[in-house]
């Protein structure tokens, strides 16, 4: 039996989100192949297997492979993938760098701009707070909203610069929502990339290393039916999926390419996600996700379920392909 370690929890705000993907890898696993091992990770960065705190070194001695189930910071940054290293243990998924540099959307947008894939336009407002008087801050969030409103035609997205599956995302449409959302993320923490909100067919489209014979193998785009402006954190949990979706043959083939692209060009590791949004006048990338969603309900469920397969034989693949990389 294969000792797998499923890594789930974590310290960033996708805790909630982690912990089903892990459970959901868990149930999957083939019980002929493999003993599942549940290691959860608090929300202060603790390690625990079978409810006693351990350190990466101590667990090693316990399992053969990791499936990292973590995602936002933490679990999709490069950090845990270094710590794994650190104690030699084998995982799945992409390699420090490259899910560091994924994370960094500001980063992965010009690198795919470079590689001409277009994003929609955007700008990055790096975390202004100081020692400042709070009257000096109230202007600076004024004056920065004015460049943002002289610079990108509204409606406008505002996101943390690095995270996640719509968390502290906002979608504003007048110069007053736009100092609030700045202000809300500045509180949070982070640098904010601006983009402008780009109205179209949003969908998702998967990516898998070497399965089925196919070095990328893309996965059927899978088409998200939104109830308001924005696919956000809430409707990520429940969300309205339709695959196959209502592209036409040109644009899954080229929404497919572009994220076998995009994964390539960000150096990534066996498997990934990206989200676009498709307009007459263009198909954008929004963003790629290193360590994509496995729960129940999510898109990676219903691409692989459109083409025949399932979480099980994908958490399969993945653990195979790490073993071999021992």
């Amino acid at each position: 039996m294969i000792r797998v370690g499923v890594l789930r929890g974590g310290t960033s705000d996708e805790f909630e989100i982690s912990i089903k993907t892990g459970g959901n890898i868990l149930k999957s696993l083939s019980k002929d192949k493999y003993k599942g091992i549940d290691i959860l990770i608090t929300r202060d960065g603790q390690w625990h297997m079978g409810g006693v705190p351990k350190n990466p070194e101590e667990i090693a001695l316990h399992i053969d492979v990791a499936f990292n189930a973590l995602h936002g910071e933490y679990g999709e940054d490069g950090k845990v993938s270094r710590e794994l290293e650190e104690a030699g243990i084998p995982y799945t998924g992409s390699e420090a760098l490259a899910s560091s540099l994924s994370l960094n959307k500001p980063l992965t947008k010009e690198i795919l701009r470079r590689a001409g894939i277009k994003t929609p336009p955007g700008m990055l407002i790096e975390d202004y707070r100081d020692s400042a008087s709070l009257e000096s801050q109230g202007k600076k969030v004024h004056n920065l909203a004015l460049k943002i409103f002289k610079s990108i035609p509204p409606p406008w997205v505002l996101k943390p610069a690095r995270g996640g599956s719509s968390v502290n995302t906002f979608v504003v449409k007048s110069f007053e929502e736009l100092q609030i959302a700045l202000n809300n993320l500045f509180d949070y923490g982070s640098d904010i990339l601006v983009e402008q909100y780009l109205r179209g067919k949003e969908v998702s489209a998967g990516v898998i290393e070497n399965f089925r014979r196919e070095r990328h193998y893309p996965l059927m785009p899978v088409e998200v039916r939104k109830k308001g402006d924005m696919f956000g954190f809430l409707e990520k949990q429940e969300p309205d999926l339709a695959c196959p979706s209502t592209l036409t043959r040109e644009q899954k083939n080229a929404v497919e390419e572009i994220a076998i692209k995009a994964h390539k060009i960000l150096g990534l590791r066996d498997y990934s996600v990206s989200d676009f949004i498709v307009m007459p006048k263009g198909i954008y990338l929004l963003e790629v996700n290193n360590n994509p969603k496995c729960a129940e309900c999510s898109m990676m469920a219903k691409s692989l379920n459109a083409v025949g397969s399932d979480i099980g034989e994908l958490a399969d693949h993945l653990i195979t392909l790490a073993l071999e990389r021992r």
